[in-house]
């Protein structure tokens, strides 16, 4: 059921078929947005069970990392939902190594996933959010990206350079965006996740979260609760910051 909140509003969110991302996909949905689900998996599946929920989803498969594809999903998007109001930019990951360990190809490839992948959907999603003079973006990066990694213990250890630097990256130009496009109506903000339990990237490993201010693991739905709040209207006076969901670790 639709609180209305986001009614009108076609939402488009990056690795929406994620555990994290689905939550996204999920809140705004229910707050009466229409959902455009971009992953590198199908997210067919997902769509028709949220569909069958009642819910206003639809989505398809992209590559965030190609600037190309990137600019014929959006345009596609558009044509079937309207012009995007909202981004969420949820796709992303790292890999879990030293400095030493850290080849050029995690190198790149970390930074392509979640630096360079939410440039390519904000710079395709700005021309319509300009000329509708509205807009609000969300990018997901991490409290690695604000503290330079958790301390963990497990298989592999905290989340290695790379996904630190690419997502402290993706912070800062969240502010350059937020400063260029506050005059246009368009709000850019970040949020920097602590560890959050899902079973594709947590499952394994300690984070001694009992010593936390909150002493739990985060929730998809604390991250998605963030959001919501983000890209709604209770929210319009906010822009160019990174909120850190992360149980206060951090702080």
């Amino acid at each position: 059921m639709s609180d209305g909140t986001l009614a009108g509003r076609h939402a488009i969110v990056t690795g929406g078929a994620g555990g994290i991302g689905r939550a996204i996909v999920a809140a705004l949905a229910r707050r009466g947005a229409r959902v455009t689900i971009a992953d590198l998996a199908d997210p067919g599946d997902l769509v028709a069970r949220m569909r069958g929920s009642g819910l206003d989803v639809r989505g398809g498969q992209v590559n965030v990392t190609d600037a190309g594809d990137v600019a014929r999903f959006v345009e596609g998007a558009a044509r079937q939902a309207g012009t995007a109001a909202i981004l969420v930019n949820c796709a992303g990951g790292g890999a879990r190594a030293t400095f030493a360990d850290t080849t050029d190809e995690i190198w790149f490839a970390d930074l392509n996933s979640n630096l360079t992948g939410t440039f390519f959907m904000i710079r395709a999603v700005l021309p319509g959010m300009v000329a509708r003079g509205d807009g609000a973006i969300v990018n997901i990066s991490s409290i690695s990206g604000v503290i330079g990694g958790l301390p963990s213990q497990g298989a592999s250890g905290r989340s290695g350079p790379a996904y630190a630097a690419a997502k402290g990256g993706v912070i800062a130009l969240t502010k350059w965006a937020a400063r260029e496009y506050g005059r246009h109506g368009i709000r850019v903000n970040a949020i920097a996740p602590g560890p959050v339990l899902t079973p594709a990237d947590m499952e394994g490993y300690d984070y001694g979260v009992e010593s936390y201010p909150i002493p739990r693991f985060g929730t998809s739905e604390d991250i998605a609760e963030a959001v919501a709040f983000l890209v709604s209207p209770g929210s319009g006076y906010v822009t160019g910051e990174c909120l850190k969901v992360s149980g206060g670790v951090g702080m």
